[in-house]
């Protein structure tokens, strides 16, 4: 019997503490994301493309595109991203620090999924050139009930079982998180059990 994949019961945010946590750089503007990312280029701890806040904008607008399509108005107009499963390894130097939050803690009419992140799953389904490595599940925004479906079938990144050979670069399933309440729920106990009350 074939023992199907299921999904993580966690998700990760990891970010850099001098930019903070539960933030997105498509809320700044333009010259503001330009000179974070610049000082990211600098401390050499990531490759960023000169074009990446271009490119980030434009994978958004169509993120946004989807939510409104897949679950409507949503508390928060723009994602606050996050990875399916345990990823607070500190293996990014750009963002070495991880909040893992139970994946329950959100309702489903908060979430949505691509596979692999968003930035890659979109130029995977419609540049030519990625046309050999191109998936059914590329190019697509999930919901909850669809990525566990999507996960049934494919496995999870990094899982040999998968029916059909993962792209090389479906490395994660990212999340998108549309609702930040939940964070600030969640946070309140990790705030006051630091202050030691």
């Amino acid at each position: 019997m074939v023992r199907r994949a299921q999904l993580p019961t966690v998700i990760t945010h990891n970010y850099d503490p001098h930019f903070g946590a539960f933030r997105n750089i498509c809320t700044l503007p333009d010259s503001e994301a330009e000179a974070f990312l610049d000082r990211i280029r600098a401390n050499g701890h990531r490759t960023i493309k000169p074009n990446y806040l271009r490119r980030r904008r434009q994978v958004e607008d169509w993120l946004i595109s989807e939510r409104q399509h897949r679950l409507g108005r949503t508390p928060l107009e723009r994602p606050i991203y996050f990875f399916l499963g345990n990823f607070a390894d500190g293996q990014d130097p750009s963002r070495p620090r991880s909040h893992v939050l139970p994946l329950a803690t959100f309702p489903a009419q908060a979430l949505t999924f691509t596979f692999p992140d968003s930035m890659a799953s979109l130029p995977l389904a419609t540049l030519p050139d990625h046309r050999q490595d191109r998936r059914d599940y590329h190019g697509r925004v999930f919901t909850l009930a669809e990525v566990e479906e999507v996960v049934r079938e494919h496995g999870m990144p990094g899982q040999s079982s998968a029916s059909v050979a993962l792209a090389p670069q479906d490395k994660f399933i990212e999340v998108q998180v549309w609702d930040d309440e939940p964070i600030r729920r969640w946070l309140v106990p990790t705030v006051v059990g630091s202050a030691g009350t």
